[in-house]
């Protein structure tokens, strides 16, 4: 018995099937991994819509600052936020700043080492002219673009539209001023 024993134990590595090597690849971003930016670039004023049609924006193309955090739900799904600043500088010499405040979902194309992240959002836009204050909705729609340098972090770039709609007590004031937001980004992955 001793005997068949030891010859089971030596032949049984020859006679044993080799598992074949595991096909699955496996994703680059799962469920819990998360994107935290830190955003530098410019909004530029389009345009503002009036009831009597659009209208030249007046001011110059200004300075902005971004924080953001997007957080994977799935494989491709990002739920996340951004709160940032914007300084405007109008053609009168005054200083318009813009703080806008969004929630955001974005849907992750992984092209390794590339991500493209198309996005949209809602939120609020504190904005200030000279003594006038306001708090207004912010709806925004637009894409980054990172490239992975390592597994730690990556160099982006976003552009988004910004709309953002004033309402007045006197409905002949309504605005809705449209602005293009260019960043350039460091991004940590979490």
């Amino acid at each position: 018995l001793l005997a068949l024993l030891v010859v089971l134990c030596i032949l049984a590595p020859a006679m044993a099937q080799e598992a074949p090597m595991s096909s699955t690849a496996f994703a680059e971003y799962e469920q819990g991994d998360g994107i935290f930016s830190l955003s530098l670039g410019t909004l530029v004023p389009l345009f503002f819509v009036t009831q009597d049609g659009p209208t030249a924006s007046n001011a110059y193309p200004g300075f902005e600052f971004a924080l953001s955090y997007m957080g994977f739900l799935s494989e491709n799904w990002m739920l996340g936020g951004q709160l940032g600043g914007a300084f405007i500088k109008t053609i009168a010499d005054r200083r318009l700043f813009i703080a806008p405040l969004s929630a955001r979902a974005a849907y992750a194309i992984d092209l390794s080492p590339f991500l493209i992240t198309p996005a949209v959002g809602i939120g609020m836009a504190i904005s200030a002219l000279g003594e006038e204050k306001h708090i207004d909705p912010l709806f925004v729609a637009g894409s980054s673009f990172y490239w992975r340098i390592n597994n730690d972090m990556s160099y982006g770039l976003g552009l988004y539209a910004n709309i953002i709609p004033q309402f007045y007590n006197d409905t002949s004031q309504n605005t809705t001023g449209f602005f293009l937001e260019a960043t350039l980004s460091v991004s940590y992955h979490l």
